[in-house]
């Protein structure tokens, strides 16, 4: 299989799921077939290419050494507690409040779920930092040349959701109460100038009157230069543009448009050429040309036929459409540039992780996990082989190669 070309561009994109529970909850699927191209089902899921050695991957060191039957190559270098207690986590599930055999939940207490994570290379410490966002309130960072020891707690005073760095800004998103909504919760965006952070935060605001970015949650976040898009808890998507001019001539992001369409959360945006790719827990995929004032072009579902252009045809009532679309939660975006071309990959609560041609909307492949797709990163191996991550409902983190390479076909499933 090879993928096909598209034209050359950038972005980037990453959501969270949340239909049925916020994020990392919704239900999951365990039993859906391989679509077009895919590679099986989660019953027949191959063996992976690479087996690991569970003790070397989780402690670092194995008394086998050289003569373990099992590779060692994967390795957890901390596990970070990124959360204050949890005072009402009693009456979640464990599943909700980031159980799954970590310190916190071996002790017996509930914690807030991680919810985003982005790294920063300080030019100034020459140091890989990790910025975290939490449920609880904080954003934290992290410094890995100390011992991952914690640099800054900053209380945000609502959930946040998500994080970035993009040109040496740290861009947040949380729930907070405006001054002109006391007692209302809505989504703010603040970014904070990494190089002089002593400065106060710059604050997107829909509007004088309306000082927030969005009526709810914001749920992801992405830049292009100096315009930044938002999605958000209330079905929008949101432009913003840097002008000098706002912020009694500070500079800040001003709002350029709002772009309706989706019937749920916004889950993810990407960028590729001129088109804004969006997902949501409405299990469609939209594409909006900026080049024409921003006009939705296409609509992915369930029931699309070949690409984003094909027509729609319906299914009978009750029962599931059979195009190339996704039937779940849509959980993610992202973008992914090859020597073959531009493409998009999107995840799903329907356990399938999609290639899309970037220009057309055609799906190229569809892989099955056998388990809610939540979360999707990219990065390269030792040789510089891009690499697909993928985190799982179930709390599992599997690792597919994105091209064919002398030993492993695209999208062969490694570790």
């Amino acid at each position: 299989m090879s993928y096909r070309a598209g034209t050359k561009s950038r972005g980037r994109g990453r959501g969270p799921p949340s239909r049925g529970g916020g994020r990392g909850g919704g239900r999951t699927s365990t039993t859906y077939g391989a679509a077009r191209g895919g590679y099986g089902t989660g019953t027949d899921e191959p063996k992976p290419h690479v087996q690991l050695c569970s003790y070397y991957t989780s402690q670092g060191r194995c008394e086998r050494g050289d003569s373990c039957n099992f590779q060692h190559v994967i390795k957890m270098h901390k596990t970070i507690v990124n959360s204050d207690p949890d005072p009402a986590g009693s009456s979640r599930s464990s599943y909700d409040r980031g159980g799954g055999g970590g310190y916190a939940s071996q002790q017996n207490v509930s914690m807030f779920p991680t919810s985003d994570v982005a790294l920063w290379n300080d030019p100034a410490a020459g140091a890989l930092k990790i910025f975290t966002a939490s449920h609880d309130g904080h954003w934290r960072l992290y410094n890995t040349a100390t011992g991952f020891s914690k640099e800054v707690q900053h209380n945000m005073g609502g959930k946040v959701n998500t994080i970035m760095v993009q040109s040496n800004f740290l861009f947040c998103g949380f729930e907070g109460i405006s001054v002109k909504l006391p007692g209302v919760t809505v989504g703010m965006i603040f970014a904070w100038n990494l190089g002089n952070p002593g400065e106060p935060p710059i604050e997107l605001h829909m509007h004088e009157t309306a000082p927030y970015a969005h009526a709810s949650g914001v749920t992801c976040f992405i830049t292009e230069g100096d315009m930044c898009v938002s999605g958000g808890h209330d079905c929008s998507i949101r432009v913003w543009k840097y002008d000098t001019t706002v912020n009694a001539g500070k500079g800040g992001f001003k709002l350029m448009q709002t772009l309706y369409g989706h019937a749920g959360e916004i889950t993810g945006l990407v960028i590729v050429g001129t088109m804004l790719w969006s997902c949501s827990t409405d299990m469609t995929i939209r594409l909006w040309d900026s080049a024409a004032n921003w006009e939705c072009k296409y609509v992915i579902t369930q029931s699309t036929q070949g690409n984003a252009a094909s027509p729609v045809v319906l299914p009978p009532n009750g029962q599931q459409g059979t195009g190339v679309g996704h039937t779940d939660a849509v959980t993610g975006l992202l973008h992914f540039e090859s020597p073959a071309g531009n493409f998009v990959l999107s995840s799903s609560l329907d356990g399938n992780i999609k290639v899309w041609n970037s220009v057309n909307g055609e799906c190229l492949s569809t892989t099955n996990y056998g388990v809610g797709v939540i979360s999707m990163a990219l990065t390269t191996d030792t040789k510089n082989n891009p690499l697909l991550i993928a985190g799982t409902a179930y709390g599992k983190i599997m690792i597919r190669s994105l091209i064919q390479t002398a030993t492993t076909p695209p999208m062969c499933y490694l570790c």
